[in-house]
């Protein structure tokens, strides 16, 4: 799943706990789910993603896949 974030409110709040639901879903059925997600929006919303982060394998921005992590994730 990828997605942009130009500001921060609301929307990214609940985004963050559904991705953390459909996460669990998925690795309960035997399935990766790994998280592309970028923008100044995360810069004033740190709490949800955080959250997220220490809940799910893997959540990574434009920057770390520039660098060669997705590449890596999928090896």
């Amino acid at each position: 799943k990828t997605n942009f974030y130009g500001g921060g409110g609301s929307k990214l709040k609940s985004t963050a706990g559904e991705y953390a639901d459909i996460y669990h879903q998925w690795t309960n059925d035997g399935h990766q789910f790994i998280w592309i997600t970028d923008g100044y929006g995360w810069k004033t919303t740190q709490r949800p993603l955080r959250d997220t982060f220490n809940t799910t394998d893997y959540i990574i921005n434009l920057d770390m896949i520039q660098k060669g992590i997705l590449e890596e994730l999928l090896k």
